[in-house]
């Protein structure tokens, strides 16, 4: 189809990762749409107003199926289902279908500008398919206020930002209920890691466990020289900023357009155990015995079968090998877990733990959101907030005990005597600093 290839040609220099997701996007949505002209247009192209609708209904098919509450929707969901999506998921799929609607935009504009100068050109529609196509908006307060906090170039301008983009579909979504099962349990993953079939194995799932690394960080960043054995601690780079390291050189333009990189902020990581000591463990048999010292790339985890690809970088095997060894694993040590979950369950085991269970020196459990969010690698800290969220049984504590506090034998402490409570317990707090900072200069 030429449309979808004219659509693939425009992401030529995206990441390869973000090119093949909004192809199989778009793939998902013409589908979609020849449903529906079959259903609506019974052989003949869909009208104006058609089409139109059969856009509009599109992320309700997604989200909803046949229980969606627009006909269009249920009347394709009816033939095609579409699948399991949550709203989160909507996001990338609009996003794919709304730069597509652009392009086709672009194309019309211009075949219609070249219609009044050619008669050979086929007539062209004057208007857009969509009234939002190509519009403005008048930014909002806050929405003025927000980029002038983060863009510099939005700061200096003349009378600041005004206008935005309109957006076509709309992009608003309900929050995605956050489903703890994806968070890996704590207590099972050493489980995971010893029942693991090669070293190379066991050290990847646990440097994922024990850094809370996206996959594709462990596996297409991570060199023998990030690592540093005698202080336990290793970086994750950003590949952009070492293209001319060897080890990238040694890989043809066809394996470089697999380099991945999701816009983490730091290489800073932190291990935690016991996973940390796994991994050295790990490591060290993995080099003794697994590893190729080939010296023709310095990527630490290899393609290990015999063939071929022996001895170049893991990433570049096929991912449904990679996740069907984890899912095999999983199954015998009795972990399920949620569809779709794959190693990424390990990120929101390592998410959870920080922000919950972290004991820190001063007596409390849990590092501040900010952290995590450094150590996550979020630019963004909702992005923290959503991706590890507090833990439901912390939280029932909390109030179990503050509703302790609170009633006395069944009768409510006053305001006062709740406010009087707190600053007590604050003044003692900062005597018991102050003693500790005696101390330590005594």
């Amino acid at each position: 189809m030429d449309a979808f290839t004219a659509f693939a040609e425009s992401l030529r220099n995206a990441p390869s990762n973000t090119r093949d997701s909004y192809c199989r996007h778009l793939a998902e949505f013409f589908d979609y749409l020849i449903e529906a002209t079959a259903l609506l247009g019974l052989g003949q192209p869909l009208s104006k107003l058609q089409l139109t609708e059969t856009l509009e209904a599109y992320g309700d098919y997604l989200l909803h199926g046949t229980k969606a509450s627009h006909p269009i929707a249920q009347a394709v969901a009816a033939q095609l289902p579409p699948g399991k999506n949550s709203s989160s998921s909507l996001v990338p799929k609009k996003a794919a279908l709304r730069r597509f609607l652009r392009l086709s935009e672009d194309v019309r504009e211009e075949m219609a500008e070249l219609a009044t100068v050619s008669d050979t050109i086929a007539i062209t529609s004057v208007s857009p398919l969509l009234p939002e196509l190509g519009a403005k908006r008048q930014l909002r307060e806050q929405e003025i206020s927000a980029m002038q906090a983060h863009s510099m170039l939005a700061g200096v301008v003349a009378g600041g930002p005004k206008l935005i983009d309109a957006v076509v579909l709309g992009d608003v979504t309900p929050e995605a209920h956050y489903d703890e099962r994806k968070a890996f349990p704590y207590d099972k993953v050493m489980d995971l890691i010893d029942a693991m079939p090669t070293y190379r194995d066991k050290s990847y799932y646990s440097m994922l466990a024990a850094s809370g690394c996206r996959t594709h960080e462990g596996l297409q960043t991570l060199l023998n020289e990030d690592i540093d054995v005698e202080c336990g601690t290793l970086r994750l780079v950003d590949p952009r900023t070492r293209l001319g390291h060897p080890s990238y050189r040694f890989l043809t333009p066809a394996q470089r357009e697999h380099l991945a990189w999701k816009g983490r902020t730091s290489d800073l990581t932190l291990l935690i155990e016991p996973f940390a000591s796994a991994f050295f463990e790990s490591l060290q048999r993995y080099l003794e015995r697994e590893y190729i010292a080939h010296g023709k790339h310095d990527f630490l985890f290899q393609y290990l079968r015999a063939g071929a690809l022996r001895g170049l970088p893991w990433f570049l095997s096929a991912p449904d090998t990679r996740l069907e060894i984890f899912h095999r694993t999983c199954k015998r040590i009795g972990v399920e877990l949620p569809p779709g979950s794959g190693p990424h369950s390990l990120r929101h085991m390592y998410g959870t733990y920080l922000l919950n269970y972290f004991p820190r020196s001063n007596g409390d459990y849990g590092l501040p959101v900010p952290m995590v969010q450094q150590l996550l690698g979020h630019a963004d800290i909702k992005s923290t907030l959503k991706y590890a969220k507090f833990d439901k049984d912390i939280l029932r504590l909390e109030i179990q005990h503050a509703n302790r506090v609170l009633f006395r034998s069944g009768t409510p402490k006053k305001l006062l005597e709740l406010k009087l409570e707190a600053l007590e317990a604050q003044l003692a707090k900062v005597r018991l600093e102050v003693v500790a900072e005696a101390d330590s200069h005594g």
